[in-house]
């Protein structure tokens, strides 16, 4: 089996150096007549000279890419880059901010070619501050297993390793990555989990806190909406826009039995409003189910990757 590994920056320019070594020589060590490796780097618009470190690392393996961000755009754009433009089949994921072990990625793949489709590393004894990263992680894990099928503990691991093609049309919403584990095992693939290390942040800081929290929970909704993205969104708005004009149908058959059988004025009741709100709200929610039927229909292809990289480079 061949591998991509990927892995995004911003604002890491102290962690590269003993990151990238690290990373070189256990994949020198994997390396192999039957196993071959694609680095892929990405600079996500990072302010500081994180570029330049990754452009004068002196690799010694070959095969590699690096990416330049024209801003900073997101962890999992990051990410569905590298994936877009990966040479191989299989995917690698790790941070770039070193908390990773990348001595456990002998670990992950080693469970990965006995057959699964995801082996996801779990960060057991992890070593960030409680408040901040902890109990956010926590909150997001928790609604994450409740409105899934997923029995993962940690969503929120980088360090994982996943067949490129088991990927959807609509795994690459939002903050993806967070849910990548989730999607997988509601899609039916095997997904696994294994402990990994975890190391306390030596330079730089965090760009996550109970903002995170949030992000789940409005990805959830969209993994929620689209869980089978064979089915058309329209169908979906159109459930609730019939809902509503239905009430308001409601509404305009209870005036006209005040009119004609009780001989009372509608007017002096909140019917007509209601009526026209309902009526209101069912147009409005059926606009809506075109439009996002519209942007379904485009699916991916609309996106051109390239028009976010600044800069390339490519190191064979």
């Amino acid at each position: 089996m061949n591998y991509t590994l990927i892995i995004p920056f911003y604002n890491e320019e102290q962690n590269i150096f003993f990151l990238l070594e690290k990373i070189e020589k256990n994949l020198i060590n994997l390396q192999n007549e039957n196993r071959i490796f694609q680095l892929i780097l990405i600079d996500d618009g990072s302010s500081d000279k994180t570029y330049e470190k990754l452009k004068n690392f002196s690799f010694k393996i070959k095969n590699v890419i690096i990416y330049k961000h024209k801003k900073n755009l997101s962890q999992s754009a990051s990410i569905l880059l590298g994936i877009v433009n990966s040479k191989y089949e299989n995917i690698i994921t790790i941070d770039g901010d070193g908390q990773n072990d990348p001595e456990d990625i002998e670990k992950l793949i080693t469970e990965f070619e006995k057959g699964s489709d995801m082996v996801i590393g779990w960060r057991k004894n992890r070593k960030d501050n409680f408040f901040n990263k902890k109990i956010p992680s926590y909150v997001a894990n928790f609604f994450v297993r409740l409105f899934s099928k997923s029995k993962i503990h940690d969503h929120g691991c980088a360090l994982k390793v996943f067949k490129k093609n088991k990927m959807d049309d609509f795994t690459n919403w939002g903050d993806f990555h967070r849910l990548l584990a989730a999607r997988f095992s509601y899609n039916g693939y095997s997904v696994k989990e294994i402990p990994v290390n975890h190391f306390e942040r030596k330079y730089g800081s965090s760009n996550y806190g109970f903002s995170r929290v949030l992000y789940v929970i409005l990805d959830i909704i969209y993994l929620k909406f689209f869980k089978n993205y064979k089915t058309q969104s329209i169908y979906f708005f159109g459930m609730f826009s019939f809902f509503a004009f239905s009430l308001s149908a409601l509404c305009l058959l209870y005036m006209l039995y005040l009119k004609y059988f009780s001989n009372t004025s509608f007017i002096q009741t909140p019917l007509p409003i209601l009526s026209v709100f309902f009526f209101s709200i069912s147009i409005i929610i059926l606009f809506i189910g075109f439009l996002s039927q519209l942007i379904i229909n485009q699916g991916t292809t609309t996106k051109n990757f390239d028009n976010n990289v600044e800069e390339k480079i490519e190191i064979n």
